[in-house]
């Protein structure tokens, strides 16, 4: 009985195929037939992960020697757009600083400080869209082509509008905003330029605040840039802030930090501030820093001598004659609604024939005076520098000079 109850047991373990398989595998373990299937299974299995795991770790230390030859490349190519600068340079007291956003220092900020002659300090701080290689030899050409510019002679707006041209960006996706200033120590004016860019923080001048109205396209839209500049007196103890958006943009408590709030930081760092104090005030005011920060803060070692100005000078069209921001600029200027009126008749006319003109505003402690001219006016010192040998031709005169309480003679006009 027994015998035939374990007999069918007896078939069924002989029938079963992993005992089969099994017992043709010289597996060195003491298990049964049924399991050696299973066990070379799951060998292979670790053979294979192990494999791949392998492959995986040699590719990752690839990429990671990429990654790091790419930061060395970054870091170089950054480091040639955020020199060293002395702590003088050309009758100025210089503080720069550079700090990049939260991540990968490949941002597109830049500055450069440079004696184009002697007595002349240029200086360009900009900032271009986007972060990576891209936006650093981008940033690099900008810089490079504005300093060239400004070697050559040019002042700020002409160097600003020829890079404008030089520098377009068909898809528009690659364009810089960029602040360029030009301080002369032996008249100690500072004379600026923007091109989407916020303009400079003053500290300790009576000159009035720079407003923002009427600012030019950045470099590379392809949209005419360089209109206007503006000239000031630099006197004794005063500072001016060169600064990219990053500063204006970081968060705090959910809210930009703002123009007012930066110049506010800066003041309350005393009468030697320094960029590096500065960057580190905002960061630590801020929540967040999405973007790089630089800044450059320039102090005049002698104050200007003589009457303190404060100069206008823009160049404008038919389209911004007849829109309502120069009005706006110039009675910000302290030009009176009549003469305002007067002189934009004025360069409506000349814009008709040449296609723009030139109206430049000097405002003094006495009041404002408004000159209209061709294009071109005081281009002699533009194109051509000021010394003997390169001497230009006379600039043609305005057309129309209003000076408080009265108005001089027209000159010739213009066919």
């Amino acid at each position: 009985m027994r015998r035939s109850i374990s007999h069918p047991h007896l078939t069924r373990h002989a029938s079963n195929p992993l005992d089969a398989i099994g017992g043709h595998i010289p597996l060195p373990l003491p298990v049964p037939d049924w399991s050696k299937p299973i066990i070379l299974v799951l060998l292979l299995l670790v053979v294979v992960l192990a494999a791949r795991s392998r492959v995986v770790a040699y590719r990752t230390r690839g990429l990671e020697r990429q990654r790091a030859a790419l930061l060395r490349d970054v870091v170089v190519m950054q480091s040639a757009l955020v020199p060293k600068v002395p702590a003088q340079i050309g009758g100025l007291t210089v503080s720069v600083a550079y700090r990049p956003a939260e991540g990968p220092a490949a941002g597109g900020d830049f500055y450069d400080l440079f004696v184009t002659k002697p007595g002349r300090v240029a200086v360009i701080l900009g900032d271009v869209a986007g972060h990576g290689p891209e936006a650093l030899s981008q940033a690099a050409l900008t810089r490079y082509t504005l300093r060239a510019y400004l070697q050559a002679g040019l002042q700020p707006r002409a160097a600003i509008a020829l890079a404008g041209q030089a520098l377009v960006d068909p898809s528009g996706a690659h364009f810089a905003t960029v602040i360029v200033g030009l301080y002369d120590s032996s008249s100690g004016k500072l004379t600026c330029a923007s091109a989407g860019h916020p303009p400079p923080i003053l500290l300790g001048t009576p000159a009035h605040e720079l407003s923002s109205v009427c600012s030019c396209p950045p470099i590379g839209w392809g949209i005419p840039t360089g209109r206007r500049q503006t000239t000031i007196s630099l006197g004794q103890g005063a500072r001016v802030c060169f600064f990219s958006d990053g500063l204006i943009e970081a968060r705090s408590a959910g809210t930009l930090l703002g123009r007012e709030r930066l110049a506010e930081i800066l003041e309350n760092l005393g009468p030697h501030p320094t960029a590096t104090a500065l960057l580190e005030r905002v960061r630590a005011a801020a929540d967040v820093t999405r973007d790089d920060m630089a800044a450059c803060i320039v102090s005049p070692l002698a104050g200007a001598s003589g009457m303190l100005i404060h100069e206008e000078e823009i160049e404008v069209d038919a389209r911004s004659i007849g829109g309502p921001h120069l009005p706006r600029l110039l009675a910000v200027c302290g030009v009176c609604a009549a003469d305002i009126a007067r002189s934009l008749a004025i360069a409506d006319g000349i814009a008709a024939s040449l296609g723009t003109a030139v109206l430049r505003v000097t405002i003094t402690p006495s009041g404002a005076m408004i000159a209209v001219a061709p294009p071109g006016f005081g281009a002699a010192e533009q194109a051509f520098g000021d010394s003997p040998e390169q001497a230009a031709p006379p600039a043609s005169p305005p057309l129309l000079r209003v000076v408080p309480g009265r108005e001089e003679p027209e000159g010739p006009e213009i066919s």
